[in-house]
């Protein structure tokens, strides 16, 4: 467990370069909540206080805000703790799945590319019409569900699928910006996480977004490496080293030898951390799929 503060804005605030609002601006930052790296209290003088912020989108990855003017708040500073996950085999989960089962479905996202308006599946899914290849196109939310749904459904009678829940992990209702991983829970494929700060489990299901509602992801991380922070994401991209299935910042499946993830992920320097995505996706959900025998990541 560590300890962190984080800043919460409730509107739209300016970044600075310095801690003083006579220094260089660096943009607008978004409501949201934000990692504070650094609080300067009555700074520069007793009518002002400052705290330095990770803001990953930024060229230099931080900037300061000014989070008091006298007696009035800009910001809302809390400490806040992060717990690492407690590793679950779900070896006696009646609904889990080997992660064979989920390995053995990668082989048919080889060759697909990120299309955002284009997405197809390389199956059909039971209880729903959906869209199938060719062309071998998807995008994030697309790809999950085709993987998750294809398993479970597959090993487990019992898991329906619908209509309903293929607009949930759509994301066709603004009742519920973060219905993907409700969808899962419910379904019975997924563990509900409470603190959306808790550090994610081996399969991990994420629904993010970068501002309040705009910015949205839906992806996996297959492990977290707690020493390092890095994590191994999983997902649909046309960034980060992505054109379709791959992992962030190391390449798509079809360009690693086997689809695999490289030996020792977890030293690469470029890899996100936990963190980062905390940073990035100030607004998420997660949940922890039923995936048991896991051996994939080398952790």
């Amino acid at each position: 467990m560590s300890i962190k503060k984080i800043a919460t804005l409730p509107n739209r605030l300016k970044g600075f370069l310095e801690a003083d609002s006579r220094s260089q601006t660096e943009g607008f930052l978004a409501p949201g909540k934000y990692l504070v790296l650094e609080v300067r209290e009555n700074h520069p003088n007793d009518q002002t206080d400052y705290a330095r912020v990770h803001v990953p989108e930024l060229g230099a990855s931080d900037t300061w805000i000014c989070t008091r003017w006298r007696e009035q708040r800009y910001a809302e500073i809390e400490v806040v703790e992060f717990r690492e996950a407690e590793r679950r085999t779900f070896i006696d989960e009646p609904l889990a799945v080997s992660e064979e089962a989920l390995l053995g479905l990668l082989d048919e996202f080889q060759d697909y590319t990120y299309d955002l308006d284009e997405a197809h599946y390389p199956f059909a899914l039971p209880g729903v019409r959906v869209p199938q290849a060719p062309p071998a196109s998807n995008n994030c939310c697309t790809f999950v569900e085709a993987l998750v749904v294809k398993a479970w459904t597959d090993a487990h009678e019992s898991i329906e699928w619908n209509s309903g829940r293929h607009g949930q992990m759509m994301i066709y209702s603004s009742d519920d910006y973060f219905s993907p991983v409700t969808s899962a829970v419910d379904s019975g494929i997924a563990v509900a996480v409470r603190d959306e700060n808790t550090a994610p489990h081996p399969w991990t299901l994420v629904q993010g977004w970068r501002r309040q509602w705009r910015g949205g992801h839906t992806f996996l991380i297959i492990d977290h490496h707690e020493a390092t922070d890095r994590v191994l994401t999983l997902e649909s991209n046309s960034s980060y080293k992505l054109n379709g299935v791959g992992f962030r910042a190391i390449g798509n499946l079809r360009d690693l030898a086997g689809g695999a993830p490289p030996a020792k992920w977890w030293e690469q320097d470029n890899l996100w951390t936990w963190e980062r995505i905390q940073s990035t996706y100030r607004f998420r959900r997660q949940a922890w799929l039923k995936v048991k025998e896991r051996s994939w990541s080398g952790l």
